[in-house]
């Protein structure tokens, strides 16, 4: 099985801005304000602000298309078992074809409860204060998981990464590895798949944990290394 874990670079060559760069999103929005749960939870007026918030960036999202990178993957999975997994909330990896992505901080088209933490998809609709279809509460959000709220598709990375064995390839695409670290969490577990990360900045802690490294943006890393992989097994 090869895993693709891809983060906010893998986007950012598809023209979305990063939120963590010096020129990010969140240079630009109080996090304290737009993606924290406890005061989404208890402000109405940040709850209002949060929204607007997110109803941009799902315009946006919605505009962007994905590059070649996307499109190296989707085809991959179409030849032989790839799973996905991305910290991205935009749908890039579904417009360009890749089936059951693994979403691990929610995704653009979904609501969420604040009161029960029940999801359910709205497309393409605006996020707006409508009531929950599970509890009936009325403090929902968008599907996207905010600071000091639970991640529920964690547990489906730790289980992904219980089960790695050595015949497995993981590469690591896009990331400082700040927010998540599925290096050291695979190692940490002393699973032994091959991992390589694809990143223009490549952190110290991914060589040593052992991965191959490749200092390239995602769409040229991403193309080049599955073009090697093809390669290789002809």
């Amino acid at each position: 099985m090869i895993y693709f874990f891809t983060g906010a670079g893998m986007a950012a060559d598809s023209g979305l801005p990063t939120f963590r760069a010096s020129d990010g999103l969140w240079e630009k929005h109080d996090i304290n304000l737009v993606c924290n749960f406890d005061r989404y939870r208890l402000d109405a007026s940040v709850r209002q602000l949060t929204r607007e918030f997110y109803n941009a960036r799902k315009r946006q999202y919605g505009d962007a298309q994905p590059h070649a990178g996307y499109a190296a993957i989707a085809l991959l999975q179409q030849k032989t078992p790839v799973t996905v997994i991305t910290t991205n909330i935009d749908l890039l990896h579904e417009k360009a074809g890749t089936q059951d992505v693994i979403h691990l901080h929610g995704r653009v088209d979904q609501m969420s409860c604040a009161a029960c933490l029940h999801y359910w998809h709205i497309g393409d609709k605006a996020f707006q204060a409508d009531d929950c279809p599970a509890c009936g509460s009325g403090i929902t959000k968008p599907g996207i998981v905010f600071f000091g709220e639970p991640a529920p598709q964690y547990e489906t990375l730790y289980q992904i990464a219980s089960d790695l064995t050595e015949d497995d390839i993981f590469v690591v695409v896009g990331t400082s590895l700040n927010v998540v670290d599925p290096i050291q969490l695979i190692r940490s577990m002393q699973r032994l798949p091959r991992i390589v990360m694809i990143d223009p900045n490549i952190p110290d802690s991914a060589r040593q944990y052992g991965a191959e490294c490749i200092p390239a943006p995602a769409l040229q890393g991403v193309c080049e290394w599955i073009a090697s992989l093809a390669a290789n097994r002809d």
